[in-house]
């Protein structure tokens, strides 16, 4: 299936007025402008839903938790009390460490890291996956539409870890071992502030979204009589 192709179908199926995902890509090369961002990355991502190119390398943005999780710098020794003193989201430094540690985010071998809305891509070939940024009543449709064709009741899962971790880290594991789980995330704290009360996120690996794809015409979202009922409300708020 091509860009052109999912964005017609999920169109239809979750309304016009649904934001399309983005896609996460790895480059040799910045596909898109390299813009100094101090801080949380997520202050870029405004640039992202509007149709531009956000670029990331691991000299222009300074959040040190935000390199590890995209894989462009190595853990910066002070975040274990960062994280437990300071944002008070761990009892301790101890517990800080194990938890990352598990999380287990690997060094890129790209400099660069990419996220393009995906009607600016001619195919899915290269990319790691898709991050949909999502109300609750569209968040319901793509839960639903992953869990179609699985019998594990854990096909979604929302593991602890910061915003670029639930939203990148998670994914781009999931993708690279051939994995078949997607993600609730945006549930940090710190994450909060960059986006509207009422948006989360959903990553799908690139590994789970091509078999997705050849179940979105027959899973609940095609036409089932409650999910037009959610997808007429969502659309009505737009």
């Amino acid at each position: 299936m091509t860009p052109l192709e999912f964005i017609d179908r999920y169109s239809e199926y979750f309304g016009e007025c649904t934001p399309l995902p983005l896609a996460v890509v790895y480059s040799e090369y910045p596909l898109g402008e390299r813009q100094n961002v101090p801080g949380c990355m997520f202050k870029q991502f405004h640039r992202a839903y509007n149709g531009n190119t956000v670029t990331l390398d691991s000299c222009n943005f300074t959040c040190g938790g935000g390199k590890l999780y995209t894989g462009l710098g190595p853990i910066p020794s002070k975040v274990y009390n960062f994280v437990s003193f300071v944002e008070k989201y761990k009892q301790d430094p101890a517990i800080v460490k194990k938890s990352i540690s598990l999380i287990d985010a690997k060094m890129s071998e790209r400099p660069y890291i990419n996220f393009i809305r995906i009607d600016k891509l001619e195919n899915f070939d290269a990319i790691e996956g898709l991050i949909f940024f999502v109300t609750p009543d569209i968040l319901s449709g793509l839960f639903t539409w992953a869990n179609y064709d699985s019998t594990d009741i854990n096909a979604v899962q929302s593991p602890w870890g910061s915003g670029c971790s639930t939203t990148v880290t998670s994914l781009v594991n999931e993708n690279r071992s051939g994995g078949k789980h997607c993600y609730i995330g945006l549930l940090d704290v710190s994450a909060r502030p960059f986006f509207k009360p009422d948006i989360l996120s959903f990553s799908i690996p690139k590994s789970r979204f091509v078999e997705m794809c050849e179940t979105l015409d027959k899973c609940c979202v095609a036409g089932a009589p409650a999910w037009l009922k959610v997808k007429k409300r969502i659309n009505s708020k737009r």
